[in-house]
């Protein structure tokens, strides 16, 4: 009986706890997989799109205010200086 029990201390025990480490390990491998094959491309993409989106809206807005620079100017010089035409005949 006390050799049943030393034997199964020294040899299963261990046995056990490796086996929990292997399939420990093999479920954060699963894991790990299943992040970088489904979920990092989702981040990826979403992040990409929302940086190009932010360019665009960064690219319209200095588009309307050099518009509405070159539409002041345009107004200004219409506006400005009055020149008096005589009529040739």
């Amino acid at each position: 009986m006390f050799l049943l029990t030393e034997w199964v201390i020294a040899y299963y025990v261990p046995l056990v706890i490796m086996w929990k480490i292997i399939v420990l390990l093999v479920i954060i491998f699963l894991i790990a997989r299943f992040v970088m094959r489904y979920v990092m491309p989702i981040v990826l993409v979403t992040k990409t799109a929302h940086d190009k989106l932010s360019e665009m809206q960064k690219r319209m807005e200095q588009m309307q205010q050099e518009q509405e620079r070159a539409t002041k100017k345009k107004n200004r010089s219409v506006d400005g200086d009055y020149i008096d035409y005589e009529e040739v005949k």
